[in-house]
């Protein structure tokens, strides 16, 4: 049986979805900031951090955008024709999520795991900087995708 919009399953996944994507992205906000308070503290523990911040990535914020696009396209399918996985909005979402886990899992994670072997230079900095700002654009982008759902 398909679950009509609104139904405690959709509900259930629709919430999991959004706490995923904030446990996913939450990071590309803080992790700037957190990296540029620990170089200004003389890099103190900056090696430390970014090491912490790779392996968290790999074990908690990659996964949780892997299983955020995944409950996102549970949730149109649970939609009841609502919503299809043929529309332009959707498609597009998909490939942005797509994107985002390129960035995350093929730019950011290994930037921070040689920052934290090797210690910070000008090209591991550059790419965190590019690959935050990139999930953050196309984290904006899938939020209006998601809340005006453009053609839909």
């Amino acid at each position: 049986m398909v679950l009509a919009a609104g139904a405690t399953a959709n509900n259930i996944v629709e919430l999991l979805h959004v706490l995923t994507v904030v446990v996913a992205l939450a990071p590309v906000f803080v992790h700037p900031l957190l990296r540029k308070q620990m170089r200004a503290a003389d890099g103190a523990g900056h090696q430390h951090l970014v090491l912490a911040m790779a392996a968290n990535a790999r074990r908690m914020h990659g996964p949780a955008l892997i299983v955020a696009g995944l409950l996102g396209i549970a949730l149109v399918e649970m939609s009841e024709d609502a919503i299809s996985m043929t529309e332009g909005w959707v498609i597009a979402a998909i490939v942005i999520w797509v994107a985002m886990n390129g960035i995350l899992h093929g730019m950011i994670r290994p930037a921070l795991k040689a920052q934290g072997t090797d210690g910070a230079s000008l090209g591991t900095e550059k790419r965190l900087e590019i690959g935050s700002a990139l999930l953050s654009v196309l984290f904006t982008v899938q939020l209006v995708l998601m809340i005006w759902q453009p053609g839909g």
